[in-house]
């Protein structure tokens, strides 16, 4: 009997990949968040160190970006954004106090985000895509605008502080996206629509809204509409912060309504959905689901 041979499934890469993507952006942001705290504190030893591994996570998720798109186009961005980052953390590592190297660094990496995004926005045309990589793209030159202004008034600290929040914003945006990679949210705003979900949703806004209302009037510990809203929104998600509490009878009574139309409200979306996904997945005379896939693969 043949041996079969060891080999390593598409599965398997994706979720290492995913893995590791969600490692290598999460630490990006923590060495960024970590270079504004000591710079807020006036401690300026590490920030080098630190400003060095940000550029070092940001070269591997070049790499990692390769991996997930290997086409020539993504290739070239990967080699650019590569190239562009070992540079850039070489020179921050050197750069001490030298204001002039940490603008001229600041103003490279602003520069290597918009090609990279203009590549992107290249490569896959959808609106989500063009939409998100275009305010990552203003952004920057936003960005460049406030490294520009502070290195003209010989302001180290501001620059290293609009290039590290620029770093840590554009890798929590990663974050975010990588968690929100495989959600399809069209066909589960689709499935909403079909089932009748969304009228389910809006009328428990409408009794959010109702009932703030009521409770901004009648509770003395709130005072606006926004605490009014918070306070519905932590009943009706179970959370309960305890920073907000009913003290009126009336406002303890629509407290436990709206808890209570909550809790029925998730249990209602919730069966909804899955019942959807079992009853129209597999049956033949029921191809919704397998409809809303087709056309989502389709575009």
């Amino acid at each position: 009997m043949a041996k079969k041979k060891f080999t390593i499934s598409g599965d398997i890469i994706r979720i290492v990949t995913l893995i590791i993507g969600a490692v290598i952006s999460t630490s990006i942001l923590a060495f960024s968040v970590l270079t504004i705290i000591d710079l807020n504190k006036g401690v300026i030893d590490k920030i080098p160190a630190y400003m060095f591994w940000m550029f070092v996570f940001l070269s591997i998720a070049s790499i990692i970006s390769f991996l997930k798109d290997r086409t020539k186009l993504n290739f070239i961005r990967a080699i650019v954004l590569l190239i562009v980052d070992i540079g850039i953390g070489i020179t921050v590592l050197f750069a001490d106090k030298n204001m002039y190297l940490f603008s001229i660094c600041g103003g490279l990496y602003c520069i290597s985000i918009i090609v990279s995004r203009i590549f992107r926005i290249i490569q896959k045309h959808d609106v989500r895509n063009i939409v998100i990589n275009a305010l990552i793209i203003a952004f920057a030159l936003f960005m460049s605008i406030g490294m520009f202004t502070s290195f003209s008034k010989n302001d180290i600290t501001s620059v290293i502080v609009v290039e590290s929040l620029f770093i840590a914003i554009v890798s929590f945006i990663e974050v975010f996206i990588t968690a929100l990679a495989q959600l399809k949210l069209k066909v589960l705003f689709k499935i909403v629509v079909r089932t009748y979900s969304l009228e389910v949703i809006f009328g428990l806004l409408t009794i959010m809204v109702a009932f703030s209302l009521v409770f901004m009037y009648y509770e003395p510990n709130i005072e606006t509409f926004g605490d009014a809203l918070w306070y519905s929104f932590a009943i009706v998600t179970t959370i309960g912060f305890g920073d907000i509490t009913a003290e009126t009878l009336i406002g303890r009574i629509l407290s436990v309504i709206l808890g209570v139309y909550g809790l029925v409200v998730v249990a209602i979306l919730t069966s909804i959905i899955v019942n959807f996904y079992n009853e129209t997945g597999g049956k033949k005379d029921g191809q919704t689901l397998k409809d809303i896939k087709k056309e989502e693969e389709e575009k």
